[in-house]
C-alpha cells in the first residue's frame, strides 16, 4: 500500500484460563491507518476552518453560570472553540492527507441565538467565503452546549459521612457541518456527546483534578480530536496476539520473535503446518498472516489467517480474521483519502 513499515513492539503477557486452557502469547503492538468517515471530493485542496458558534448562556445550564458576566462568557468560549479546532488541527497535522495540514481559520460567532441549532450557511455565503479566503470546502463548527455535574459515594458512621468517592462530570454537545461551494445544504453533518469524568476523591483520599476551565479544555480538545478522525485518516494502536505457549517450537519460535528475527520464526511456523494436530497448524498459520501484516501485505495475511480459522475456531483467530477483512475493505477507501 505505500504507508511504509509498521513500527510495532513485543509485550509478554501470561493469560490463564483462556477458554479452558493456559498459554502464554506475546501481544504485538503497532499503528494502523484508519479511514475517515468523510471522503472529500478531489477538488477539495484547502480547507476553511470556521468558528460560528453562539457566544451565549443558553448553552449553560442555568445553575453553571449563576454570576456569569460577557466578559467571562467570552473567555469560556474561547477556551471551548480554541480547543475543539485545536484538537482538529493536531489530526490534520497526523494525518498523511498533506493538504489538509495548513487549513484556514475563521472566527463568525453568531450573535442571533433564536435557531442557533438549525441556522445553517446559504449557498451564497458559502461561496462568498470560500472566493474571499481560497478555500475549497468550510468544516464549521455550528454550535456547542456544556454541563458540569459531580456525583459522590459515601459510608454512613455514627457521626459523619465518610465520602469514599467524589468525581466531577463534564459533558457537551458538538455540531459540525462540512460547506461546500455551489451546493444549497452541507455535504456534510456531525453530531456527538463526549463525557469526561475527573475524580478527586479515591477511596477515602484526595488526588488533584483540573479547575472548571480546566476540565473544560480537556474535553474540548478530545471532542476536537475526535471530529478531526472523522475527517481524515490517522494512524491508531493496534494489537495481535501472537501464539507462543502450548508447542516446543512455537515456544523456540516466540524467542526468535522476542529478538526481531522474524525470518526465522516464520520458518519454524512453516514447519508446524504438517502437525497431526489441527490447533497447532492453526496456531501456526495465524502467527505467519500477523509476520505479513506487520509486512503490510494485507492480502497474504487474510489467506492466512482465513485458514487458521478452517483448522480452530479459537475466538482469538476467529476475531483476528475479522479485523482483517476491516482492513483490506478499508484500503481501497484509506488510499482514495489520501492521494
Amino acid at each position: 500500500m505505500g504507508f511504509g513499515k509498521l513500527r510495532f513492539r513485543l509485550i509478554l503477557l501470561v493469560f490463564l484460563a483462556i477458554h479452558g486452557c493456559a498459554g502464554i502469547y506475546s501481544v504485538v503492538e503497532f499503528e494502523v491507518l484508519e479511514p475517515a468517515n468523510v471522503s472529500f471530493p478531489d477538488h477539495v485542496r484547502k480547507l476553511i476552518l470556521i468558528d460560528r458558534a453562539p457566544v451565549t448562556l443558553d448553552v449553560f445550564e442555568k445553575q453553571d453560570v449563576e454570576g456569569v458576566d460577557q466578559d467571562e462568557l467570552q473567555i469560556i468560549d474561547t477556551i471551548i472553540s480554541y480547543n475543539l479546532l485545536r484538537g482538529v488541527y493536531e489530526m490534520f497535522q497526523q494525518s498523511p492527507i498533506e493538504r489538509f495540514k495548513d487549513p484556514i481559520f475563521l472566527n463568525e460567532n453568531r450573535t442571533d441565538t433564536t435557531a442557533m441549532k438549525d441556522m445553517i450557511l446559504t449557498k451564497r455565503e458559502v461561496n462568498e467565503l470560500c472566493n474571499q479566503y481560497g478555500g475549497d470546502a468550510i468544516v464549521s463548527l455550528e454550535y456547542y452546549t456544556v454541563d458540569l455535574d459531580q456525583s459522590s459515594d459515601g459510608d454512613l458512621t455514627m457521626e459523619d459521612e465518610i465520602l469514599l468517592t467524589h468525581y466531577f462530570i463534564v459533558s457537551n454537545e458538538i455540531h459540525w457541518n462540512i460547506y461546500l461551494p455551489e451546493s444549497p445544504r452541507p455535504f456534510d453533518s456531525y453530531r456527538t456527546i463526549d463525557t469526561l469524568y475527573f475524580t478527586d476523591i479515591l477511596n477515602g483520599a484526595y488526588q488533584p483534578v483540573p479547575d472548571a476551565p480546566g476540565m473544560i479544555r480537556a474535553l474540548s480538545r478530545e471532542s476536537g480530536r475526535k471530529y478531526g478522525r472523522y475527517l481524515v485518516p490517522v494512524w491508531t494502536q493496534a494489537s495481535r496476539l501472537l501464539f507462543r505457549g502450548k508447542n516446543d517450537t512455537l515456544r523456540k519460535a516466540s524467542k526468535f520473535t522476542d529478538q526481531g528475527d522474524w525470518e526465522s520464526a516464520y520458518e519454524l511456523w512453516e514447519k508446524l503446518l504438517n502437525s497431526p494436530d489441527s490447533s497447532i497448524v492453526s496456531r501456526a498459520y495465524h502467527n505467519m498472516a500477523i509476520y505479513y501484516e506487520l509486512e503490510d501485505q494485507l492480502d497474504s495475511a487474510n489467506m492466512l489467517a482465513g485458514l487458521a480459522v478452517t483448522y480452530d475456531t479459537l475466538e482469538v483467530i476467529s476475531n483476528y480474521k475479522e479485523e482483517l477483512e476491516t482492513r483490506v475493505l478499508n484500503r481501497e477507501e484509506i488510499l482514495q483519502q489520501i492521494e
